[in-house]
């Protein structure tokens, strides 16, 4: 593999550490989906953090607090979260598909009012897995690197914006395409301004993801990589290291650049 002419890069559990303002983002969405609920309190952090793992979408993040709040065991949730999920999302307040949309609508509003009230407590909360430094020298290394993530791009870009780092594009939740079709998009664009299809990289930290891409006849070109030091778990990591198609990327190598990745 060549260094590519396109890194595309997933954000949260790739670029950046956002626990915390999960958790904080989810307790306050958490209060207006169970509104007569008390919500849960900062001691349930070292649980969401543990379980993170299972989140597939965002608004998951408050019924996984409720989970924890119901006392469901760590094994339960490992196991089987689709089906604590739905359990929890069936029991209301609203009718489920309600509530899903209500707790998606509640986290995006959450977080504006934060930023309107006390934007540098809510940048504080999100970390960078590399120094600004290293990170500035990554994404500067291919032609384009781009972010392609499932957060809403206004939210990354004030982040970005705030560590000083600069990519050719971020691609958000807005977009509402799945992140194939981002992929697809990227090739699309450089292929018609230059002639010839791109070396693409994409960094993401969900092997289910990237798992999806390998079913793509059209993208087996492209090189993927699972970000070991996300929200991911041993058994997933340990479990990849048979796979030719999808490698190991661990945070040194992320760290000192692209070569390193070879």
């Amino acid at each position: 593999m060549s260094i590519p002419d396109i890194l595309a890069l997933d954000f949260d559990g790739v670029c950046c550490d956002g626990l915390r303002e999960y958790f904080e983002a989810s307790r306050r969405a958490y209060g207006r989906a169970w509104p007569r609920e008390p919500v849960p309190g900062e001691d349930g952090f070292p649980a969401f953090s543990a379980l993170r793992p299972v989140i597939l979408s965002g608004w998951e993040m408050p019924v996984l607090l409720r989970a924890i709040a119901a006392g469901r065991s760590h094994a339960e949730i490992l196991g089987g979260w689709e089906g604590v999920r739905d359990e929890i999302t069936a029991a209301g307040p609203l009718p489920a598909g309600e509530l899903i949309s209500r707790l998606g609508h509640a986290l995006d509003e959450v977080r504006c009012e934060w930023i309107a009230a006390d934007r540098e407590s809510w940048l504080a909360l999100h970390v960078p897995y590399c120094t600004i430094a290293k990170l500035s020298r990554l994404v500067a290394e291919p032609r384009r690197t781009v972010l392609v993530t499932t957060k809403e791009g206004e939210f990354a870009r004030l982040i970005l914006d705030h560590w000083g780092v600069r990519l050719a594009d971020v691609q958000g939740k807005e977009t509402g395409a799945h992140k194939c079709e981002n992929l697809r998009a990227l090739i699309a664009e450089y292929t018609a301004a230059r002639g010839r299809r791109p070396r693409l990289w994409f960094v993401e930290d969900r092997l289910e993801t990237l798992a999806h891409v390998t079913t793509h006849a059209d993208l087996e070109d492209v090189g993927l990589f699972l970000a070991a030091w996300g929200y991911n778990r041993p058994e997933t990591r340990a479990a990849l290291r048979a796979d030719g198609r999808v490698r190991l990327l661990e945070l040194d190598q992320f760290r000192r650049g692209l070569t390193a990745w070879l």
